[in-house]
């Protein structure tokens, strides 16, 4: 490997990881996925477990 290719790999390797880890952050803090409400989805338990 030379060094262009290391460092898109790098790249796209941090992009990724941002992605995933906003993802994850955003499930522990409890904010869904979409903003079209959850009134009638029938995974709403996923996101807004019960206090």
């Amino acid at each position: 490997m030379n060094g262009p290719t290391i460092v898109g790999a790098l790249l796209v390797l941090a992009v990724v990881a941002a992605i995933v880890g906003r993802g994850i952050w955003n499930r522990r803090h409890h904010r869904g996925g979409c903003s079209c409400g959850c009134g009638d989805c029938p995974s709403r338990g996923l996101c807004h477990p019960d206090k």
